[in-house]
């Protein structure tokens, strides 16, 4: 009974994750991925490394940051960023690529910039695309921790 238990298990698993993938999202977050996105523009990275002055703006978690970010980037934690952005980026007059891992928190986040006023642009495929891309990545926890300001 207790192997049968455990293969039911098992098997409700695999179904699951292959149904929804691992980092699927939720019906909420896919509707607000799908409408960030029709408002929104996105670069590439290549884009993104050439746009002088651009500001970084890591919309991931502090352990993703410490793991690895594009050289510079502001921690600007997701969670905050709706509540900070104000007060974190004074000046509307520059320009800020958001990222996440793979482009869907940061799709959002750069929606909520653009709401406010912000010249923002969601980094396409992420930070994985940026180091896919062969770009530099530096490690390490963020300069004013959790300030999420210009430097």
């Amino acid at each position: 009974m207790k192997r049968f238990f455990v293969s039911m298990v098992a098997a409700c698993m695999f179904i699951f994750t292959a149904s929804f993938g691992a980092h699927a999202g939720t019906p909420v977050s896919k509707k607000k991925m799908e409408i960030a996105k029709q408002h929104i523009q996105q670069v590439t990275p290549q884009k993104a490394a050439e746009m002088k002055g651009a500001i970084f703006v890591d919309v991931r978690s502090l352990p993703e940051y410490k793991a690895g970010h594009i050289p510079g980037a502001i921690w600007a934690p997701r969670g905050l960023l709706d509540f900070k952005a104000l007060k974190w980026f004074k000046d509307k007059s520059k320009t800020y690529i958001v990222y996440c891992k793979t482009g869907g928190r940061g799709s959002i986040s750069t929606y909520d910039m653009v709401q406010l006023g912000y010249k923002a642009y969601n980094l396409k495929g992420g930070f994985l695309a940026w180091k896919k891309a062969g770009l530099p990545i530096e490690k390490g926890a963020p300069a004013g921790l959790g300030k999420g300001v210009e430097k």
